[in-house]
This record gives structure tokens, sequence and C-alpha cells, in this order.
């Protein structure tokens, strides 16, 4: 915390019992403050009245609880809720809320939570890998981002899912990211399942590895071609870990029982919206327990890219399905406040938001957008050397080439 205590929401259980040894009864003691760091409106140790004073002093000189301060909320036409967080080094990162009203399996109400500021994977379809990578978020960033959205809801409704898909790639910062799933997990945190929580990863292999064999949650793998070459064009993360290289970790993923992977597939008219890419996707899937979630691009002044038709994506679904693959089209949301897929971090709605004074984020992300293309601030290093194979930073790739539309 800049005052140089711990952030106890960026602490595990154990952590905050490290916190309070030595003062007698610690694992109850323990238990009390890890519960009153996750309950609503508790900013202090020192408001605990249940905890001695002694312990309470002990808790203060040592840590503190954090927030993030609330730089914008934005909404939707359709319902969805963009979250800009200011953070205390003056960065910025989002959360969307995207209510549901008609699922099947009930009334929906999914927070999607950045991990990052910024993004280091440069997909090229993605505005927010354009900032590059700033730094990891902090446990406590991250599973603020559902205590304050939940607060701001109140009592009425709430968060039924949380889904890791928005600014940055979560298991680039792993370790984080399980203090953090933990947190959001544990009876006495936020206490949500983990069958509502769901990881997505470009396909850090080891990282998926590591994740499903350290806790249990939902885990989807952005996918969005169906050759090396195709893939080599999105996602340059492809260079360390080749499409057959990820596929086969996929299949040997320790899957708990009724679990599947869900692969997120953007649609790009002309480049990977082909029924020879929906016949070359089922080969794909041969011996992996999944469900595929067709993601039909959302186009932006950024990109030269394009969204297929509608009937194009119906006749993809259709092959899909009649192979036997469970496959949904994931509905646009959010896109008159760049709260849609692939849109968070843009500026080119929020710019002319902030002239209203509604957005104080956008100058900071245009800047950060300019370093970044300038090579000036895109860091892939995970501390174990470069994620992409050549060990050079990898800036943004152009647009993806246009071919013919395929045929309908």
């Amino acid at each position: 915390m800049p005052d140089g205590r711990l952030d106890a929401r960026s602490l595990d259980l154990a952590g905050i019992r490290a916190l309070v040894e030595g003062q007698g009864n610690e694992d109850w003691r323990a238990l009390q403050a890890y519960k009153y760091a996750w309950m609503p409106g508790v900013d202090s140790f020192d408001q605990v009245r249940t905890i001695p004073k002694a312990t309470r002093r002990a808790l203060e000189a040592r840590a503190g609880l954090s927030s993030l301060s609330l730089a914008a909320r934005l909404d939707s036409e359709d319902g969805t809720r963009k979250y800009v967080w200011e953070l205390q080094d003056g960065g910025f990162v989002e959360s969307v809320l995207i209510p549901d009203e008609d699922h099947p399996g009930g009334r929906r109400l999914t927070l999607c939570v950045s991990s990052q500021v910024g993004c280091a994977m440069a997909c090229s379809f993605c505005l927010t890998g354009d900032l590059g990578l700033k730094r990891h978020l902090s446990p406590a960033e991250i599973t603020n981002q559902v205590r304050q959205v939940q607060a701001d809801l109140g009592a009425q409704r709430r968060i039924t899912n949380v889904v890791m898909m928005g600014m940055g790639e979560p298991l680039h910062n792993l370790e984080h990211l399980l203090v953090a799933l933990g947190n959001m997990k544990h009876e006495h945190g936020l206490g949500l399942s983990h069958r509502k929580i769901t990881v997505s990863t470009v396909g850090l292999v080891p990282a998926m590895q590591a994740l499903m064999s350290r806790t249990q949650v939902n885990l989807a793998v952005s996918l969005n071609a169906t050759t090396e070459e195709q893939r080599r064009q999105l996602m340059p993360i492809t260079r360390r870990w080749s499409l057959a290289a990820l596929m086969e970790a996929c299949r040997g993923l320790p899957l708990a029982r009724g679990r599947r992977i869900t692969f997120e597939y953007v649609m790009l008219r002309g480049f990977n919206d082909s029924l020879e890419d929906a016949a070359r996707l089922v080969a794909l899937m041969q011996g992996v327990r999944c469900k595929i979630n067709l993601i039909p691009y959302n186009e932006n002044p950024e990109r030269d890219l394009l969204r297929p038709s509608d009937l194009v994506v119906w006749r993809f679904q259709d092959h899909l399905v009649q192979a036997g693959l469970h496959t949904s089209v994931r509905r646009t949301r959010g896109r008159d406040i760049s709260a849609a897929c692939g849109q968070l971090g843009g500026v080119e709605l929020l710019g002319r938001r902030a002239t209203e004074g509604a957005d104080p984020s956008a100058r900071w992300r245009a800047e950060q957008r300019e370093r970044a293309r300038r090579g000036e601030a895109r860091r892939i290093d995970d501390g174990r050397g470069d994620l992409l194979a050549d060990g050079s930073p990898e800036q943004p790739p152009g647009p993806v080439a246009e071919s013919a539309p395929s045929a309908s």
C-alpha cells in the first residue's frame, strides 16, 4: 500500500494468520480478520470490535484494506455497464457487468474482470493489446473489482458469475490470480462457487497446466483459428506454443467429471469463417471435452477487420452442431460504451465521452497506445524469459489481410 503496509486483501487466510502471529488464539483471530476484510462497509481492521484492541492495533500497524477508485461508470443501451477504475499509480483498468435475463439456466449477472494494466499478448483483433503491458494487477486489485461492483449493486442484486476475460492475460499473472481466485471462492471471502468462475487464456500452456492442478475453475481457451498459419497471424503467442502443442495440452488437462473446456473463436469475415474452417475445427476438437463459443468480431475504427454476416455465422455453427459439438454464439453487448469483447482499452468512443467529462481515463489510454506503438512500453517477459520464441518484444501486428468472403 502507499504507506508501506501490506494490503490484507492481497493475502489469503494463511497470510492473515501470519499477521496475527503471537497474539494468541491465532487461528480464530485470523479467521475473524479474514472474514471482516471481505465484509461490505469494512475499510479498516479498527472497525472490527469483535477482535481485541491489541490484535486490531497489531493488524492496523502491519496491514490495511485497499479499495479501487471509481473513475467512471458507463451504462449501455442494452443494460451492460462498464466500470473504469483508476489505480494508485495513475493507470486504469475496466470491469464489465453483463446482465442476462433470458439465460436458459436462469437469470445471470456476469462480471468480466481485468487481471493486468494493458496486455502483452498483442492479439491482432484486440484493442487492449495496443496498450502494451504496464504491469500485473495485485490480488487485491483483481478481487476488489468483484467486491466493489457487488457493493454498487446492493443486496438486492447478486453477481452470479465471474469471467477473467477483461484487460490482460490472466495466466501471465498466475500467482496473483491464484490468490485472487482463492479469496473469491472462500466461504468467508466473496463466497463464489468454483463452478461460476471462468478463466480465459490465449494458450500459455505451462500456466494452463498449473492453474488446473492448483485450483478448480472453468477454463476458456481463446483459439480463433484452425491452422498454424492463421493463428500466427492473429496471435503472436503461437510462436511460443504452437496450435498442435496447445491442443495436445488441452487433451491432457485434469478436468473434473462433467467439466469441459470452452474454446472461444472470434470470427473474422473471409479469414476464418468458411465451412472448411468449421470442418478443421471439428477435427481439432477430437479427444477434447469441449464446447465452442463463437464470437462474431466486434468491428471498430482501429482495425480493418470485418464481422461475418449472420448467415455465415449460422452456417458455421450448424456445421459444428451437426458434428456433435456443443456450440453457442456470443451476443454482442455494450458496443456503444466500448465494452464488447476485444474493445476494452479502446479510446475512440471513450475519447468523445471524455470531452464531456465522463471518462478521465481516455487521454491516458491514448498516450499509452502511442507509447506501445513506438516500442516503448511492451513487455512480454514473465520472469523466466520472453514468452515469444525469438526473445524480441512483439509489436502489435498489422491488420489481417482480407480475402474474398467465403461462399454462402
